[in-house]
This record gives C-alpha cells, sequence and structure tokens, in this order.
C-alpha cells in the first residue's frame, strides 16, 4: 500500500474560512486526507502563547455543536478525504481538580473525533509543571502521563478511538525511546499508535534517522516539515537555547525527505505522512509566519514534490 498524503489543518489558521478551506485546498491539490488541530484555548500553558497559536482551522468540542460536527463529518465524506486525526493538547497528567477537569475534557475530544469518524486522537505530553507552577520530575511527569492516558483508554476503547503518541521536545515523549516505553506501558487496553516526527527530533539535538530505525514498524503517521539550523537568534525558536530554526519548504531545509522516506519504508511504513506548513504552538511570532510562502501554493507545491518522492520509492514486496 502506498503513503497517503495527510494535510495538516494549521495550513489554514489564519484563513477565516478555517477547517473548509483545508478541505478545499486538499480535494484541489490531491490530498488523500486531512489532519485536524484542538483548540489551543481552555487547554493548560502559557496563556499568551495558546492565544497566539489559536487558529481558524481548530476544533473543540466545546466549539462545535451536534450539528455542526454532523455536517462537518458529511462534508469530509462528500470530499472524499477523511479526517485522519485529531490533535489534543488536553493534559491528563495533572493531580487534584484540575487534573480531573483536563482529563474529562480529554474524553470530549475522544467523542468529537468519534463523531468526525477520526481513527485517531494525538495526545500532547506536554505537562511538565504541577498546578501551582512547580516543576515535575521527568519520571513523576512520565508515570501521570501513563495513568492519565490509562484512564483514557477505556473512553477510547468504547468509541473505537486510538491513542496516538507523539515525539514532541522538551515533553513527557521527547525520542523513540519514551515512545516505544509508553507504548508498552499503555498495553492493549484500546488501540496505541505512535506519531514519529523528524524534525521534533533535530529540534531535540537527536538523529531523526536514528529515530526511524530504532521505531522500525511501529510508526503509524509521519510527522513531516522542514527547517535549517543556524547559530544566530533571529528565527526566534530556540528550543533547547543553542541554535535557531528558520521554517522552510520541505525540499530545503537540513532534513532529506527523499532519505529519511525511504528508511521509513524499509522499516515497514505504508501509512499516512502529514506535511506541516506551520506549527504556532512552536511559539515563533506572527512576523515570523508571513515571510513563508502563501499557504495555497505551499498546499499545492508540497504536495505535488511529495508525490514525486513517494512515487520514486524502491517497490515492495507485497
Amino acid at each position: 500500500m502506498a503513503m497517503q498524503l495527510a494535510l495538516y489543518g494549521s495550513i489554514a489558521w489564519r484563513h477565516p474560512l478555517g477547517i473548509g478551506q483545508v478541505i478545499d485546498w486538499a480535494t484541489r491539490f490531491g490530498w488523500d486526507c486531512i489532519d485536524a488541530r484542538g483548540m489551543s484555548l481552555g487547554v493548560p500553558g502559557d496563556r499568551e502563547r495558546n492565544e497566539n497559536a489559536f487558529g481558524y482551522d481548530m476544533l473543540g468540542p466545546q466549539q462545535l455543536r451536534a450539528s455542526a460536527r454532523q455536517e462537518l463529518r458529511q462534508r469530509l465524506e462528500g470530499a472524499g478525504v477523511p479526517l485522519l486525526c485529531l490533535y489534543c493538547s488536553s493534559s491528563v497528567n495533572l493531580p487534584g481538580a484540575a487534573g480531573d477537569h483536563y482529563r474529562q475534557l480529554f474524553r470530549d475530544y475522544l467523542q468529537l473525533a468519534s463523531d468526525l469518524d477520526a481513527p485517531w486522537v494525538r495526545a500532547i505530553n506536554n505537562t511538565m509543571q504541577r498546578p501551582d507552577g512547580s516543576h515535575c520530575t521527568p519520571a513523576e511527569a512520565y508515570d501521570r502521563t501513563v495513568a492519565g492516558l490509562t484512564q483514557m483508554s477505556s473512553t477510547a476503547a468504547e468509541l473505537g478511538v486510538g491513542l496516538l503518541l507523539e515525539n514532541n521536545e522538551n515533553t513527557v515523549t521527547p525520542d523513540a525511546d519514551s515512545l516505544l516505553a509508553m507504548k508498552t506501558d499503555l498495553g492493549n487496553r484500546c488501540r496505541v499508535g505512535i506519531a514519529y516526527d523528524p524534525v521534533n527530533a533535530w529540534f531535540q539535538g537527536l538523529q531523526p534517522q536514528s529515530g526511524l530505525q530504532r521505531l522500525a514498524g511501529q510508526v503509524d503517521v509521519l510527522h513531516l516539515k522542514n527547517v535549517r539550523r543556524h547559530q544566530s537568534t533571529q528565527w526566534n525558536y530556540m528550543p533547547r537555547g543553542d541554535y535557531a530554526y528558520e521554517w522552510t519548504a520541505l525540499a530545503d531545509g537540513d532534513l532529506d525527505w527523499q532519505q529519511l522516506l525511504a528508511e521509513a519504508q524499509r522499516g515497514g511504513f505504508a501509512g499516512p505522512v502529514t506535511y506541516e506548513y506551520v506549527n504556532p504552538f512552536k511559539g515563533m511570532p506572527l512576523s515570523y509566519w508571513d515571510t513563508l510562502p502563501e499557504p495555497e501554493a505551499a498546499a499545492q507545491r508540497e504536495a505535488e514534490y511529495l508525490r514525486q518522492l513517494i512515487g520514486g520509492l524502491p517497490a515492495v514486496n507485497s
């Protein structure tokens, strides 16, 4: 089976038609499915950063009434571009009443994904602080996350929605080993998958190809973007405090996607590849994103580029 192309909803985060515009670009330029962001509002984290990440593309259980969910599902089905995944940054690892509140919100996201016929909810394990602002140890944050996702698993299993784990820099799951450990610890209570993002590994100071090799046979979704690493701070994003990163077209950055896709295929990957035009959660100012090409042009160009790369991969023996 050939890899499928997924267009990430953030490409229309500053377009007033939001997720509808994502569907339109996906159908016009030959994307197979779309991948959606959940709300950045009403979730833990720095309030200013969350507000800056807000976009018209976002889907949230508190913002979509039942009739709207039905109409959106019908539009997705009519366009032939199903919803692959819904991103959820509502933490599951906080203690006390705040933790209960955000875990219920996570369950609401699982229900929304089910209503929209999405097979995955992608959990963002980014809470390394307690409600009082003090920092958890990495082990405490990890254990609390496993416990929280275990609580979510019964709802996920009941709804037939999988929990998708992703590597994100400076979080509970920053690398391939932590993804594999968490998947193992969650067991078979529900469907658990892995989304691997080689650029997030690069942000973490790791070698993306090594992560793919470590995850051979375990990757369900591959995230694609590209960046160029700099010593200068002018590109605003410095996740480890040492290098800054400039967002680029897929063909122009530090990562060789032809090589990485071939490595993924050698490891047995044949799933969806999700292209991220931008990720406003990284925290860059609007002036940063204004330097990028028009999103419509990017949706067309990168679809053509990915079809070319995937079409050039060696044939896989059935």
